[in-house]
């Protein structure tokens, strides 16, 4: 039997060939790696950031029988809420369904437009929601005649609406650019007309989140109050999602001095029959015609007192912090009503751990307004570090404006 020999020049080629075969092999899988790795992050990127149930609690379960389907119900203490009485409960399923799928197509995060100087506001809320990818819907209700009024003619008599062309822009572009549903409500109390002997003015309707009892196609929607900057959207989804069923749910009133206040955060419950009930005691008790001139009309800071025994949500706890207001750091010291203890303020501490910061100042009109630079300056918290925080809410704000609603501040007349 013949050896086949090989000459130098073809083992050259053998071995020159191996390697090409090799090198190449190794870098289309290392291609196919990082495409896999790069696929998975888009997937991740573009998925909603859906919270996860809080754990059930052994120690205080409470087993109670549903009657209806005969399966046992367990009741634990979110991890968003204090522990205490009267604080809202996570209301779970067996724990063999805690982790069941929340329908999200059935929540909604409701903003309202009452005038034209609220929108943009608004839309800041519902695009940082988008930003951060809430898996609820986002609803912008506004009041009905800016879709019916034709710009330069229409419901204000023979004068036109100077801000109307602007406010449609921005309803357009929250519609198209961060998928927010526009809805058209009417006012709770209708606009009036006040006599000659009075000057000839003009009252107009008044808007009521009252409205969003009517958005029946939702389970529970959840309003913020406006102007204030979204940093993380989860813990708002877990109390849109996890808060136990209650018509009516607000932020526990605080008594520290901490700014927030009760109307800040609102949990609703839609249903026509609370609609027609709050449309019918608010009529009752708007003033006559006679009177209209002279009484202030219903705001909704006179919403919660409309339900006698509210749900109430814990602002803060341990580990979490809903919201936080821009006034205090006008306080050189920190406050944890959990623990009932003070510290100095940190700069890291405020900013961590906080869904929403609200610009409740004060000493300022609004972060939405230029006001001179002395009152500015006048304004400033005293500590240094409170000063910096202070300032850079402020100016984060002021870019967001101008990045999703394309506005400059707003030149301010004291």
């Amino acid at each position: 039997m013949k050896r086949i020999l090989l000459s130098q020049s073809q083992v050259s080629v053998v071995a020159s060939s191996t390697v090409v075969l090799i090198f190449t092999f190794l870098l289309f899988f290392s291609g196919y790696i990082i495409q896999q790795r790069t696929v998975t992050g888009l997937q991740a990127a573009i998925r909603p950031r859906i919270p996860k149930p809080p754990t059930p609690i052994l120690q205080l379960q409470q087993q109670a029988e549903n009657e209806e389907n005969g399966h046992t119900e367990l009741q634990s203490s979110s991890r968003l809420f204090n522990n205490k009485a009267r604080i809202a409960y996570t209301r779970l399923s067996a724990l063999e369904d805690t982790r069941a799928e929340i329908n999200w197509q059935r929540l909604a995060h409701v903003q309202l437009a009452r005038n034209h100087h609220d929108v943009c506001n608004a839309i800041m809320v519902l695009a940082e929601l988008y930003r951060l990818k809430s898996p609820a819907r986002r609803v912008l209700m506004f009041p009905q005649e800016w879709a019916v009024e034709k710009e330069g003619k229409g419901m204000r008599g023979d004068f036109s609406d100077p801000f109307l062309a602007s406010s449609r822009r921005l309803l357009r572009m929250a519609a198209r650019r961060y998928g927010v549903e526009l809805r058209p409500v009417g006012s709770v109390v209708n606009g009036t007309e006040v006599g000659e002997e009075e000057g000839g003015e003009r009252r107009e309707g008044v808007y009521s989140l009252a409205s969003a009892y009517a958005l029946t196609e939702f389970d529970r929607v959840l309003s913020i109050e406006t102007p204030g900057l979204l940093l993380d959207a989860t813990p708002l989804d877990a109390v849109l999602a996890f808060t136990e069923a209650a018509p009516f749910a607000m932020l526990q009133d605080s008594t520290q001095g901490d700014g927030v206040h009760s109307a800040d955060l609102l949990l609703l419950q839609p249903s026509t029959e609370t609609h027609n009930d709050l449309l019918a005691r608010i009529s009752t008790t708007t003033p006559s015609l006679e009177t209209r001139a002279h009484i202030q009309f219903f705001n909704d800071t006179n919403l919660p007192l409309l339900f006698p025994a509210p749900l109430l949500l814990a602002s803060t706890t341990d580990s979490e912090t809903l919201i936080r207001s821009v006034g205090t750091l006008h306080t050189p010291t920190l406050h944890n009503p959990i623990q009932h203890t003070t510290s100095p303020f940190n700069a890291t501490a405020f900013l961590s751990n906080v869904a929403y910061i609200r610009f409740s100042d004060p000493k300022l009109p609004g972060p939405e307004y230029d006001v001179p630079w002395s009152q500015k300056v006048a304004a400033r918290p005293r500590n240094k570090d409170a000063d910096w925080t202070w300032t850079k809410l402020y100016g984060q704000f002021a870019q967001k404006r101008m990045e999703i609603c394309g506005l400059d501040l707003e030149a301010w007349h004291a």
